[in-house]
């Protein structure tokens, strides 16, 4: 390295340790700063620098009410390859120091001279020859792998921007910078901007008074760096409001708890020296000083434009803007892992997993759960979901199911449909696996069981019969004259009013009375009485119908069939007051309106 290298180095170590040249303004002083963060959910990159910042802090963050962790080493901007764009104001009206304009213009051909591919440079001037003027731009470029021409074209650019001596020139930077962060809205990639300036600002309607550039810088996406010029003393008699201008540049728009940022003050002893070390003392700062972290979040749920809050070895750190509202497709759904268990007689348990989570309300619903016992033609027992009880553990549940009756000592099939991952995507899981109960009950016990519960309910018909016999024969003794009903007449059609309550799938809840006159068709299709927009609902998927001797619900063949109280409707059966109806996502509680209940009774 030649002498003049090694002394640029010191006087940058000089002025990044807040050493004695009094030139420079003071080295980063906040322990961490997040200068910029991108994201595409689950992911964020953030840049941080710093006065504590290296590669050993342990960096967490959250967004809204999504906690992040840190995803693999910190390090460098220069040693992750990435590509850096800068936006750049620079200042070329009468009122900067003249020589430190030219070398401002040197430093700049020797910055885009280095740029590497992948980084990008846009460069305005900002001097004008009147107030309401606008910047101009010089070139904006994106290099690419062939840069050799492109670069020797905006060197020259560079080399022939003019200094405007006139006593009219004017500044526009405070108008130039606002428009400059509105566009810079969404950045893809680590951008930051560069002010070149004496501080000074001539826009139009930007009254000291009334300037709300600072808190624009604030809240902008990317951070705003400056080098701060001298100034030359001003001959038109407004100085004062020119100090003040130039103070709110430097105070305000150019503090670290603002800009996020760094500002080399050369306006001091006004040298084109001090200019150089300031280009040496950012670069410094922007690709060795400022460091790469990533964080991961749990889901990849986007969540737009919002801030994202830091701790660096726990201590907290300016939340920073971040557009959060890409994210990376996820396309499986949730999976059973591990074994199903039994648990006592009636309940068995199990575990669902998912990388995003998994929605808990879906896991609650025991509609979305089917035990089977496993025969070969799959027409095995299909057993009623009592309850379910849920325990989340990060990105895994941990679930019980409790049936309505002791499992048989045999195999079973455990189905789970309609249940959504937390991600984006909201994938349903459609999953099943086998398991065997080996402390429920015998299976032939629970036949003989069955089969006096059968013949209870026959002994009870036949004494219901006989009691009706010894009715009518008493009635007949009386000689009462009976008006006959055939009992063909018994199931025509007849008319009645019915409650519903119904949950559709998005968890509304509605009570519906309706007179059915005959049938009530419920599906997907307009024609039916009721219709929901259900995939899951076939067109004409059940009927409820009513005659003389009550109401029945019978499947019309539906794709994912109908269940009653959880039980899989086979044939028509009839509805007693309460019963449960599931058929898609939507759920129907039959109700009796109670005078008919009491005419029954």
């Amino acid at each position: 390295m030649g002498r003049r290298s090694k002394g640029i180095a010191a006087a940058v170590l000089l002025a990044l340790a807040g050493g004695a040249m009094t030139a420079e303004a003071a080295a980063v002083n906040t322990p961490y700063i997040a200068e910029q963060a991108v994201g595409k959910a689950p992911n964020v990159e953030v840049y941080m620098t710093g006065s504590k910042m290296n590669e050993n802090v342990e960096v967490g963050g959250t967004m809204d009410s999504i906690a992040f962790t840190q995803n693999g080493g910190i390090v460098s901007f220069e040693e992750s390859g990435e590509g850096l764009a800068y936006i750049i104001l620079m200042d070329n009206s009468g009122s900067v120091n003249e020589a430190q304009f030219e070398e401002t213009k040197n430093q700049l051909v020797q910055l885009r001279k280095s740029l590497k591919e992948g980084d990008a440079m846009t460069l305005y001037t900002v001097g004008t020859d009147n107030s309401g003027g606008e910047k101009t731009e010089v070139f904006a470029r994106t290099v690419g792998g062939d840069d050799k021409k492109a670069k020797n074209r905006d060197c020259k650019q560079i080399r022939k921007i003019e200094y405007l001596k006139g006593a009219s020139s004017k500044t526009v930077l405070y108008r130039s910078l606002n428009q400059v962060l509105k566009e810079q809205a969404t950045p893809e990639k680590r951008t930051v901007v560069l002010l070149i300036t004496d501080g000074e600002d001539d826009s139009e309607g930007k009254d000291i008074d009334h300037v709300s550039t600072a808190n624009t810088v604030k809240e902008a996406a990317v951070p705003v760096y400056g080098i701060v010029l001298n100034r030359k003393p001003s001959k038109s008699g407004n100085g004062k409001e020119q100090d003040e201008k130039i103070s709110y540049t430097r105070n305000e728009i150019l503090a670290e708890k603002n800009c996020r940022g760094y500002y080399h003050d050369c306006s001091v002893d006004a040298t084109e020296e001090s200019v150089r070390q300031a280009f040496e003392v950012i670069r410094q700062l922007l690709l060795k000083e400022t460091y790469v972290v990533k964080l991961a979040a749990p889901t990849n749920q986007a969540l737009g434009k919002t801030k994202l809050a830091l701790t660096a070895d726990n201590m907290a750190v300016d939340a920073v803007t971040v557009d959060y509202s890409d994210y990376e497709e996820d396309q499986d759904a949730p999976v059973i892992v591990g074994n199903v268990e039994e648990v006592g007689g009636s309940s068995i348990t199990f575990s669902l997993q998912d990388k995003n989570g998994i929605n808990l309300s879906d896991v609650n619903e025991t509609a979305n759960y089917m035990v089977q016992s496993l025969q070969e033609n799959g027409e095995g027992k299909v057993w009623t979901v009592e309850s379910v009880n849920a325990a989340a553990k990060g990105n895994e549940v941990a679930i019980t199911l409790t049936m309505t009756e002791t499992l048989f000592n045999d195999s079973y099939v455990l189905k789970c449909t309609n249940i959504r991952d937390k991600s984006q995507d909201e994938n349903e899981m459609d999953a099943s696996t086998e398991f065997q109960v080996v402390n429920g009950v015998d299976k032939k016990d629970a036949a003989v069981k069955e089969m006096v519960k059968s013949y209870w309910w026959t002994a009870l018909i036949l004494l219901v019969v006989i009691i009706g016999v010894l009715i009518i024969f008493a009635i007949r003794r009386k000689k009462v004259e009976m008006v006959g009903v055939l009992p063909d007449d018994l199931s025509k059609a007849d008319t009645r009013k019915i409650w519903l309550t119904i949950t559709d799938r998005t968890g509304a809840i509605k009570d519906v009375e309706w007179n059915v006159e005959g049938s009530l068709f419920v599906g997907r299709s307009d024609i039916c009485n009721i219709f929901f927009d259900d995939d899951r609902l076939s067109k004409q998927h059940f009927v409820v119908e009513v005659n003389k001797m009550g109401c029945y619900i019978e499947d019309l063949e539906s794709t994912n069939g109908t269940y009653v109280n959880g039980v899989k409707l086979t044939n028509r059966r009839m509805l007693l007051d309460g019963d449960m109806i599931t058929a898609g996502r939507e759920k129907f509680v039959f109700h009796i309106p109670k005078q008919q209940l009491a005419d029954q009774g």
